[in-house]
């Protein structure tokens, strides 16, 4: 999928920061090369960096501009005369960019520098992903990202609805990541498998923007969802970054729509700039998500379960509320390892994740507390509601058919949980978590499979067990 030639020959007019910022994000860009850097000033922040790269600079740029192998002149000088000038001397193909589109697609790009710049520093200078996680919640998360770039697709291409699909590498799939426009029922597409020939293979490996004035006019389209939305037209760039595909950048509208040639260029250089960003924060998404999930079963490590535990206690003591916690363990766990290896158990305790993860609720937070130890947190649940919830899970995993589970000494694999509540049972949080390992190895003694619930520091209440 790589292109040997590059598909946008440029000229920026202008050196100052909107320029600099142009140069800083188009250089390493296989989708554009930048023929040449003009300004009166020698010492203007874009021509020291256009030096520093290599590229052509000119403090005149008549000559420069007159080149038949321009596709594109950005103008970010703001100067009315020079703009004028452009128009007469440049070729008749040649795009120029300047006024309020220069403007919006500069500050675009400075928006978006900002982004880039505070990314590259925290992934240099923070060990703690946390620290990365607290600057980039100021507005510079991947859903911002998105978001931003949408709202600048459709406006530069003047549509009115659009999407963001990356690329699942691994699983070969696209996932749909963010959507203007749409409804709630198209928004639930999540994934979806590329096939050879259709339209999202089709976008993938096309050097230039696939331009579809009217989907009904276009035999290769076949997507029911959107001709269900009413969608008519489109115009989709794949996104690149690094030589790497990070997905496609949709822009799409409800009417016949004759896209032009220079909306599909503008498109191509936002969705060049967008790629760097995006690639960018979904570098700094996984670690972080490294940095708080358990490797082994997806659920959260032991380390962002107390974070989080501590930060409810805060909440529930402000607002009065009530929450409950849940510690359980696999029982006869050693057993099972010492019999058929420790690879296998890191399957069950895989598959239990996944188990615990469709049984409760997405506000609930799931962690892998240490070894076959897992805990939950469940916001604004009281006791009662908690422990029967976690039974349903008990009987679920009980009847669950782990591989050679029918040998453990209670005739297949099972856990037990203890319960615990605030403020009933303690608002200490070291308080709450004895109190439920206190309930644990009551339901251990008890014969374990089954959950208890912790009612006084002394008293515990047993859920009954069919016979």
């Amino acid at each position: 999928m790589e292109r040997k030639t590059p598909l946008l020959n440029v000229l920026i007019v202008g050196a100052g920061r909107g320029g600099s910022a142009l140069i800083q994000f188009l250089y390493d860009d296989a989708q554009a090369k930048i023929l040449g850097v003009i300004d009166k000033d020698k010492q203007a922040p874009g021509i020291i960096l256009a030096k520093k790269f290599g590229i052509p600079t000119a403090t005149d740029y008549r000559k420069l501009a007159a080149s038949p192998q321009i596709h594109f002149v950005i103008d970010t000088t703001g100067d009315k005369n020079v703009g004028q000038e452009l128009k007469k001397i440049c070729p008749p193909h040649v795009e120029i960019l300047g006024g309020t589109t220069a403007r919006f697609l500069w500050n675009h790009i400075v928006q978006k520098t900002k982004i880039k710049e505070t990314t590259e520093e925290m992934l240099i200078q923070y060990q703690s992903i946390y620290d990365v996680g607290l600057k980039l919640s100021e507005g510079q998360n991947l859903s911002t990202i998105l978001f931003h770039t949408l709202e600048d697709a459709t406006k530069l291409t003047n549509t009115h609805a659009g999407s963001i699909a990356l690329f699942d590498e691994r699983a070969g799939e696209m996932y749909l990541e963010a959507v203007k426009g749409f409804s709630d029922r198209f928004a639930r597409t999540l994934r979806w498998k590329l096939r050879a020939g259709g339209l999202t293979h089709t976008i993938l490996n096309s050097r230039e923007p696939l331009i579809v004035p009217d989907i009904h006019q276009y035999p290769q389209f076949d997507n029911p969802l959107m001709l269900k939305e009413g969608i008519r037209s489109l115009i989709a760039t794949r996104l690149i970054a690094v030589g790497k595909i990070i997905g496609i950048l949709y822009v799409n509208d409800f009417v016949v729509h004759k896209f032009t040639q220079r909306e599909a260029m503008i498109l191509t250089l936002l969705g060049s700039i967008a790629a760097n960003i995006i690639e960018k924060a979904l570098l700094l998404e996984n670690a972080m998500r490294m940095a708080i999930m358990d490797d082994l079963t997806g659920l959260f490590n032991h380390r962002y379960f107390m974070q989080r535990f501590i930060s409810e206690v805060k909440r529930a003591k402000r607002y009065k509320l009530e929450f409950s916690i849940v510690m359980m363990d696999v029982d006869d766990f050693k057993s099972y390892n010492d019999r058929l290896g420790h690879p296998k158990g890191n399957d069950l305790l895989r598959t239990l994740g996944e188990i615990l993860g469709d049984g409760y609720r997405e506000a609930d937070v799931l962690a892998r507390y240490g070894g076959d130890e897992f805990a939950v947190l469940i916001p604004e649940t009281k006791r009662e509601t908690a422990h029967k919830v976690s039974d349903r899970i008990r009987e679920k995993i009980a009847a669950y058919p782990f591989e050679e589970g029918g040998e453990q000494p209670l005739g297949g694999v099972t856990i037990s949980a203890g319960v615990s509540s605030f403020p009933a049972d303690g608002e200490d949080p070291h308080l709450l978590i004895k109190r439920a390992d206190e309930a644990l190895y009551q339901a251990k003694r008890l014969g374990k499979n089954r959950v208890m619930a912790c009612v006084a520091p002394t008293k515990m209440a047993e859920e009954k067990l069919p016979h």
